[in-house]
């Protein structure tokens, strides 16, 4: 089966998602030059940050995490593109264990009971053939080793692209877009919700209205990226 492997790596190579070069046998999806270098927020080292503002006042959050920051041109934002829309799933999962190793050396995540993933709505999960956000949790699941519940919240319609909306039409266009499965029975659990990345917030606010319908559960958040 090694065998096998080598021969296929010499015509199709594993190359890095980032730079482009041809990855070591101990390297996956991204080059370790390329990890050294992620342009890293640690958010979860500081007391007071964008992505914990953007909910102040609006809802009650324990954490919010995002891992690098989402610039123009920069080949990280393509590395979302390429979860997202390219089929790079297993990258995204990647990326998930990643960011979760790190986390949970500095402490965090210790307390969660749950992970949620930002729903698709069936039409585009359907089409694009994958949930990103749920592969992004399965990533994190298998660091912290909880459950991720991909049926607990969903989205009740489809919205337009929120691209070049500005603040107050992205919060409408998400309005009363999710909904918790009504079978739910959860209380007095710590939710970690998931999503790819976080402009204005407005997704993650709605799908946090929706969870405030649990009995006393705590809320944290955790994005790949944030726009700077």
């Amino acid at each position: 089966m090694k065998q096998i492997d080598n021969i296929i790596n010499l015509f199709y190579p594993n190359t890095c998602r980032i730079c482009g070069r041809t990855l070591s046998t101990h390297e996956n999806y991204l080059c370790l030059h390329c990890i050294q270098n992620i342009p890293r927020t640690d958010f979860h080292i500081k007391d007071s940050h964008p992505a914990e503002q953007l909910f102040r006042g609006k809802i009650e959050i324990e954490e919010a995490f995002s891992f690098f920051y989402f610039t123009p041109n920069s080949n990280y934002r393509q590395l979302i593109h390429q979860i997202k829309y390219n089929g790079e799933k297993h990258c995204g999962q990647y990326m998930g264990t990643l960011f979760a190793q790190e986390l949970v050396r500095d402490g965090k995540l210790q307390d969660i009971d749950i992970i949620i993933p930002v729903p698709l709505h069936r039409s585009k999960e359907r089409r694009r053939g994958y949930n990103q956000s749920e592969w992004i949790a399965k990533g994190i699941a298998n660091v912290i080793h909880k459950n991720v519940n991909s049926h607990l919240l969903y989205r009740k319609r489809k919205n337009e692209s929120q691209i070049h909306k500005s603040l107050y039409d992205r919060w409408l266009n998400t309005q009363q877009t999710f909904q918790l499965d009504k079978s739910t029975n959860i209380e007095d659990k710590h939710i970690l919700l998931i999503d790819d990345v976080v402009t204005t917030g407005a997704t993650l606010l709605a799908c946090a209205e929706a969870l405030s319908g649990l009995k006393n559960c705590k809320l944290s958040l955790l994005t790949l990226a944030i726009t700077q």
